[in-house]
């Protein structure tokens, strides 16, 4: 019994644990005003690719989807994940979350947040990406 009360309590502690993100920001040399993205359509839902537009513009950098024409030198992919929280909210969150920034094929930098189980878990996605949209292109 008390094994049993010992690996419900780690469980436990381990499904409050906060995200994790992290972040290797493009240099500071380099000065991105457009940034074709390349679509993943594997996310599902339909609001995340829009919102990474929004917030990307909102420090002026253009974006268009990769393939739309024209030559870009700058990339970015990305990848998103939801899971739904059986246990603490009902719901479905963001569970994952990478980007990778590109320039001519090469990894100039990137982000990533990998959600904790738990009521960190909780929140709008829009608000949990800010922080890998902002940070990598932050001079």
């Amino acid at each position: 019994m008390k094994k049993l009360i010992a690996l419900l309590s780690v469980l436990l502690v381990q499904g409050c644990a906060s995200p994790v993100i992290r972040i290797e920001p493009v240099p500071a040399t380099e000065t991105i005003s457009r940034l074709c993205i390349k679509e993943n359509p594997k996310t599902y839902m339909e609001d995340f690719l829009p919102e990474v537009r929004a917030q990307l513009a909102e420090h002026a950098i253009e974006t268009e989807l990769l393939g739309q024409g024209g030559d870009c030198p700058y990339t970015m992919s990305y990848e998103a994940q939801w899971s739904w929280d059986w246990f603490w909210t009902f719901s479905v969150y963001l569970s994952l979350a990478e980007f990778s920034v590109n320039k001519d094929g090469r990894q100039i930098g990137m982000a990533s947040y990998n959600a904790g189980l738990g009521p960190s878990a909780v929140g709008r996605t829009k608000n949990k990406i800010r922080p890998l949209l902002i940070e990598p292109f932050r001079k």
